[in-house]
């Protein structure tokens, strides 16, 4: 009894979507078959998106081995450490005075950097 009741909504259910579909009215007129003229169709959209909304991509790091992150470059001791992973950067970089690159990454603390270590592999796009 249940399968031919659940039988019976289906079959509604398609006839009301099936009278749905063939009340739309679309109305052309069209003298050739290249050009159609008299449509009922609505004004074209305006872009959402400027160029001047479209901000360069940020590099990525690939951690291949576990990496502390600390909350400025000046700190000796780590905030946390990130697992072998890929990273998303801010796309800030600083140099300390012995040459070590560091770069402000996304931690689930909030901002952190991390000196970039000679086993990972920096993306740029």
């Amino acid at each position: 009894m249940k399968k031919l009741a659940s039988f019976t909504v289906a079959v509604g259910l398609l006839a009301s979507i099936a009278a749905t579909a063939s009340a739309a009215e679309v109305t052309t007129t069209s003298t050739d078959a290249a050009t159609v003229t008299g449509s009922t169709y609505g004004t074209p959209f305006e872009t959402v998106i400027t160029p001047a909304d479209i901000k360069p991509a940020t590099p990525m790091i690939i951690l291949t081995k576990a990496t502390p992150f600390h909350f400025s470059t000046d700190s000796t001791t780590p905030a946390g450490w990130l697992s072998a992973q890929t990273i998303d950067t801010t796309g800030a970089i600083k140099t300390d005075a012995w040459g070590n690159e560091w770069r402000e990454i996304y931690t689930w603390l909030g901002k952190a950097w991390i000196k970039v270590p000679v086993s990972a592999y920096v993306i740029t796009p």
